[in-house]
This record gives C-alpha cells, sequence and structure tokens, in this order.
C-alpha cells in the first residue's frame, strides 16, 4: 500500500524562494517542469514505466511470494526519487537513488519465498554477529551471483547498471564528479572549481533520463520472474516488451 503525504496550495507558501535553500528547490521543480515539456518522448516512456508499477502493486491481495512485494515498494519510491532528480537536472545525485532502486529489486528476488532469510535480514540489526552475518550474505558479489544463475541475461545487465551507477555518482568516483565540475585557471594562477548543481538540457540529462528509465525496466523484468502470472493477467508483459524497444 502507498501512502503519501501532500499539503499543496495553489501558490507557494509566504516567504518562499525568499532564501538560498527554497530559492534552489523553485530553480528545481522549474527545471522539472522544463523537461516534462521538452523531453516529451523520454517522459512518456518513464510515465509509462511508472505505470507498471503502480498496475503491479496496486490491488495485489496475499501475493505469492509475500516479502519482494515490499521490496518492490520501496523500488517504485526509489525510481520516482530518482526521476525527481533527474528531472530537475541533479544528475550526479540521481545515481545514488537509481541504485536503491536497482538493490531493492535485487534484495526481494534474493530473498524470495525464503522466511529464513528474510528473518536474518529482519534481525541484522540485533546484535554485531548479526550484523556480520547479514553483510556476508547479502554482499553485492552473492546477490549478482544468484541473479545470474536463475537468469543469465538479468544478472550481466544488474551488473552493468550497479557499476555504470557507482562510477557516475553513486560512489564519490571521478566520473560522475568530473562531469559535474569545471575546472578553470584564473589569470592569477589561481585555480577556481565550478561544480554543477543542477544541469541544464544537454546529453548529460539525455543519458540521466535513459539510465532512470534503464534501472526501472530491469527492476520489472527481475520482478517478472516471481510474478509471471500477474503480469500476464495485467497485461504488464507485453507493455515491458513494447517499452523497452526504446532503451
Amino acid at each position: 500500500m502507498m501512502r503519501y503525504a501532500s499539503a499543496m496550495t495553489q501558490a507557494p507558501p509566504v516567504g518562499w524562494g525568499k532564501d538560498a535553500l527554497t530559492d534552489y528547490l523553485e530553480t528545481h521543480r522549474g527545471n522539472q517542469f522544463a523537461t516534462f515539456d521538452n523531453k516529451r518522448p523520454a517522459m512518456a516512456d518513464l510515465i509509462k514505466i511508472d505505470e507498471m508499477f503502480n498496475r503491479f502493486l496496486h490491488g495485489a491481495i496475499n501475493p505469492r511470494p509475500f516479502y519482494p512485494v515490499g521490496f518492490m515498494l520501496r523500488a517504485h519510491s526509489a525510481f520516482r526519487a530518482g526521476v525527481c532528480a533527474v528531472m530537475a537536472g541533479q544528475l550526479f545525485e540521481s545515481q545514488a537513488i537509481l541504485r536503491l532502486c536497482l538493490e531493492h529489486a535485487a534484495y526481494g528476488f534474493y530473498i524470495g519465498a525464503d522466511q529464513d532469510r528474510m528473518k536474518r535480514w529482519l534481525l541484522r540489526g540485533e546484535s554485531n554477529e548479526n550484523r556480520k552475518a547479514v553483510q556476508k550474505e547479502f554482499r553485492n558479489e552473492k546477490i549478482k551471483q544468484y541473479i545470474k544463475s536463475a537468469a543469465p541475461v538479468m544478472g550481466a545487465q544488474f551488473a552493468h547498471l550497479y557499476n555504470q551507477l557507482i562510477d557516475f555518482g553513486a560512489h564519490p568516483n571521478e566520473n560522475g564528479y568530473l562531469i559535474s565540475t569545471n575546472i578553470e585557471k584564473n589569470e592569477d594562477g589561481g585555480v577556481e572549481f565550478q561544480t554543477v548543481y543542477l544541469h541544464a538540457d544537454g546529453p548529460q540529462l539525455d543519458i540521466g533520463l535513459k539510465t532512470a528509465g534503464q534501472i526501472g525496466l530491469w527492476t520489472l523484468h527481475l520482478t517478472q520472474l516471481l510474478f509471471r502470472e500477474r503480469y500476464e493477467l495485467l497485461g504488464i508483459r507485453a507493455d515491458l516488451e513494447i517499452v523497452r524497444k526504446h532503451f
């Protein structure tokens, strides 16, 4: 079940945009409007991917296996948060958020219907011993191999997407850092670092939108392996095949 908390008003509240933080947030929102208006094909794909998440999650009664649905809800929330960041031009930070989507889907698949594994994961914080055991059991490499053994193509895609996200912002690595940073030498011999918080239109934005779509599609495809009948009945499988042709 999805829950939302909102206190939207017709106009911004008094004082909004009068300080550096809310001025930034207003620019953030304005960039989202611009992306929606100027990137219609990419946005249509992201909207369709989100709709497939909704179709799968809404109205599911006693799904079997049960545990992956909870992870799928968090993956969907992370997908939306990542799309929000990308649309605003917050491309570096979006990579870490999209990694959450990828990993929640992977964890849900890895746990599946295994009650003991789910229990161990839930009790991770009960003791240092539990924490170490879960860290060992839920290592990225182990989860990757588990997915690869069940679906080789999905496993290879997981490794590729995970590494790509790490390289471009999910960890503070040089590729993502340099994409959002300009280093210029001043006439006096000094060096000025110019850091881009919100990217404007350009190839970086296009890549960010594509990456968000790829992460969402991969999440849906992986979950399909656990819920084939529901995907078929709801027409999600057929829609997935159509959308993925755009990527």
